[in-house]
């Protein structure tokens, strides 16, 4: 939230902030197959910890050379590119971690208090931001790096609870069974074309700080505001979620999810008040909550034990390409406008994810 301020304020350019937010993306989608790997056949904490201690470097860095008055936009390229660097290798680690600790039955209500958890910091978070950005965009980064600081102490205090695999195969060899293994597996292959669909999700993202500045006339604390209550809307979907745990269908549950997400993305392309614009939000958190919790659960569920941290990286590879649309849509809305942009994302996302469902009965089935 923060680093799109930055750069929309220094810049005034749509495509410019949409290119350093893509950045992260684009580290994730390059090396998230080695995260995998390393997922497979590492100690998954000592992993997790580490690359929270870069991540919170990187915004300790940020936060320096904005109180230095020395930052450029383009040197948020460089730092967001180490720091998605450091997200492919805690990604598909993280998510496999989960499934160590809790075990498979009950993946689905964890996900979801996880999700709640992560959603109610989405809600008090940027508000925060938005009066921090206020108070200096240094100082917003310096809470960044006390966060993420706290996070690796934590991570750090779980230790263990899984044995490395040994393997005495090259990690390139691992990573082609991967690969191998998702694509035999219609279930799997058919969650990762509907995670490609995040591709057009993204492009709503620009189109927040664009709204907000541009058409709603509201500065840092509105755009806070906003993005609370996407955070709001998420955590009642992990709520109602966390309630059904197991009982839920999740092939039935991410239809719907992307069904309420694409008409959401509509009304907040039209709105024209803050109110309609808030609600719009609300119905996008919800639905994206359902989204963001089944297909990694499925995904789960429907691997086996040593291959989950390479499926869990594929996962990331394409659920990633969302910050590829942050670049899109903000070039988009530079070049036509906020509202043809978002009925250009709902076209392309409705199109992958409804192929998806079409070629995957087993899909629509699963539980």
């Amino acid at each position: 939230m923060g680093q799109a301020w930055i750069v929309l304020e220094e810049t005034g350019s749509e495509t410019l902030m949409g290119l350093v937010n893509m950045m992260p993306g684009v580290a994730i989608i390059l090396i998230s197959l080695v995260g995998g790997a390393l997922a497979d056949r590492t100690e998954r904490w000592q992993l997790l910890w580490r690359t929270k201690v870069v991540i919170a470097s990187m915004a300790l860095l940020t936060a320096v050379l904005l109180s230095a008055g020395l930052l450029e936009w383009w040197h948020l390229i460089p730092i967001s590119l180490v720091t998605g660097s450091m997200f492919a290798l805690h990604n598909p680690t993280s998510q496999a971690f989960a499934v160590d600790v809790v075990g498979k039955e009950r993946l689905t209500s964890a996900s979801s208090l996880n999700t709640g958890i992560s959603m109610s910091a989405n809600i008090v978070g940027p508000s925060l931001g938005g009066l921090l950005l206020i108070l200096g965009f240094d100082t917003t980064f310096y809470v960044l790096t006390a966060f993420y600081g706290i996070s690796a102490i934590f991570i750090y205090l779980v230790r263990t609870r899984r044995v490395p695999v040994p393997s005495g195969r090259n990690m390139f060899q691992e990573i082609g069974e991967g690969v191998s293994y998702a694509m035999h597996s219609p279930v799997i292959r058919g969650l990762l074309l509907v995670a490609l669909s995040a591709l057009f999700l993204g492009m709503n993202q620009p189109a927040i700080p664009v709204k907000v500045r541009d058409e709603l006339g509201m500065g840092e604390f509105g755009y806070g505001v906003m993005i609370s209550l996407n955070g709001v809307g998420a955590l009642i979907g992990s709520a109602v979620l966390f309630t059904l745990g197991s009982k839920a269908r999740k092939g039935l549950l991410l239809m719907s999810g992307m069904t309420i997400f694409n008409v959401s993305l509509i009304i907040f392309a039209i709105a024209t008040t803050p109110f309609m614009t808030g609600f719009s939000m609300v119905l996008l958190g919800t639905a994206f909550s359902a989204w963001m919790i089944s297909v990694p659960v499925l995904l789960q569920t429907n691997t086996e034990e040593n291959m989950r941290g390479r499926i869990m990286s594929l996962y990331f590879m394409t659920v990633l390409t969302h910050q590829i649309g942050w670049f899109l849509g903000g070039a988009l809305i530079e070049a036509t406008n906020v509202q043809l942009t978002l009925f250009i994302a709902v076209a392309g996302g409705t199109t992958i994810s409804g192929l998806a469902f079409i070629l995957t009965p087993a899909l629509r089935k699963a539980r």
